[in-house]
């Protein structure tokens, strides 16, 4: 019962290591050019929305606000790394305005999949 205990336990601490030291990916959205007004996209790794009524430095205030962010760039785009709570993986958020609105995107920067996790944190930060 204890091998099986240490087992779990060293199992638990190295997926926290490799969750917490896995190098950051700067990938390109998969998705191509979009039409101007509302649009979303939804990916496996993220999800990305741009529209002309977002306010940019509301949603700017909320992203900055989380204790969990580290600015990883900040000139025309605003590119923020958080983390979540209990396994530390790392999310790449994305802010930026052009001519054709308010841009956001967040994708995982680990592994296929965010689990739906940006989309949730988008949407939550859009109804603010």
């Amino acid at each position: 019962m204890i091998k099986i205990l240490v087992v779990a336990l060293a199992l638990f601490a190295g997926l926290q290591l490799v969750a917490r030291f896995w190098p950051l990916v700067y990938a390109d959205w998969p998705g191509g050019p979009m039409a101007p007004g509302h649009a979303t996209q939804t990916h496996l790794s993220g999800y990305y929305i741009r529209r002309d009524d977002l306010p940019f430095t509301q949603i700017r205030a909320a992203i900055l606000a989380d204790p969990r962010h580290e600015i990883v760039m900040q000139d025309a785009r605003l590119k923020v790394l958080l983390r979540s709570r209990f396994w530390g993986f790392k999310d790449i958020i994305e802010l930026w305005r052009d001519e054709s609105g308010t841009h956001l995107r967040g994708h995982s920067s680990v592994g296929g999949s965010d689990w739906g996790s940006n989309k949730k944190r988008i949407e939550a930060w859009i109804a603010d």
